[in-house]
């Protein structure tokens, strides 16, 4: 098939999946590197999509513009298994995945920080991280086959996940609901399916981070995830893409996208935010800080 006719079928696509016109998701359509392929597969069950979901969150928000070798949230390939996901890591961040994701209480922080619930078990070259008050669970392993080196206690940490093997803490419970219910959130589902994806398509997502190795993600608050960068593929061809392998579907037609300029979009009315700078943040700065990043990881 022609890349006209393949760019038409992904135009129509996006003009069905969103209000976008169909102008607009013909331009859209023209910037994307892939014009379809297998969509992003979601787990059926919510509790699934919600473990997924808070997992995204944490390593945004904990990784910020400290990434290695591209990898966003230091995943390097998602595949979905009967039961979770399995997630092949970064293997310089590797470690650094699991200390972001298992849950400890921080005094200095004054707070939880990881995943609430979130325990461990398995061996050292594949971990299973599952939630102790459901079935949901992820499957880490590294990309080098190597082993992972669980987290120790830090200067002001303990480490509930290690001191409560069994359940969640009084703390980790107290974070949880507060991750469901969420005044800041009108639609927890399109939430837990929006994060969720993130999650589960490294490949797609990993692209803004390419350039330079790292990119730039954050939160607001338990209702959106962020993620800026200045160089390699554009807003719109990012859109696209993502289009085309489902990142929309089962969301509402109307909060489907916002394109709000040719730099910034908004997917989920306002869950995942795409920003991309108009000129170079790191030029050649960029091995220097990837450097100094991978000292701080080593320590």
């Amino acid at each position: 098939m022609s890349r006209s006719r393949n760019a038409n079928r992904l135009a129509k696509r996006i003009r069905n999946q969103t209000q976008l016109t169909l102008s607009t998701a013909s331009r859209l359509a023209q910037q994307a590197d892939v014009y379809f392929g297998p969509s992003i597969e979601d787990s059926p069950d919510p509790r699934q999509r919600r473990l997924e979901a808070h997992m995204a969150h944490v390593l945004a928000s904990s990784f910020q513009d400290h990434q290695l070798n591209g990898a966003l949230f230091g995943i390097r390939k998602a595949e979905p298994e009967a039961q979770g996901v399995k997630l092949t890591l970064e293997s310089e961040m590797a470690d650094e995945v699991l200390r972001e994701l298992l849950p400890r209480f921080d005094h200095l922080y004054g707070g939880l920080r990881g995943v609430p619930g979130l325990r461990v078990r398995g061996n050292q070259n594949q971990l299973i991280l599952h939630d102790a008050a459901s079935s949901a669970q992820v499957t880490v392993t590294r990309d080098d086959r190597g082993a992972f080196r669980l987290p120790t206690a830090r200067d002001s940490e303990v480490l509930l996940w290690k001191k409560f093997p069994d359940g969640p803490s009084r703390n980790e419970r107290q974070e949880a609901k507060g991750w469901t219910d969420s005044r800041a959130i009108d639609d927890l589902q399109v939430r837990d399916l929006l994060f969720s994806r993130m999650l589960r398509c490294p490949d797609l997502i990993n692209r803004t981070a390419t350039p330079h190795g790292f990119a730039n993600c954050y939160t607001h608050h338990a209702g959106d995830l962020v993620i800026e960068w200045c160089c390699g593929v554009t807003v719109e061809s990012l859109c696209a893409t993502l289009l085309a392998h489902g990142f929309a579907d089962a969301v509402p037609r109307a909060n489907a996208i916002k394109l709000a300029s040719r730099h910034s979009a908004h997917l989920g009315d306002w869950t995942v935010i795409l920003n991309r700078h108009g000129s170079c943040l790191y030029g050649r700065n960029a091995q220097r800080l990837a450097e100094s990043i991978r000292k701080g990881y080593r320590s």
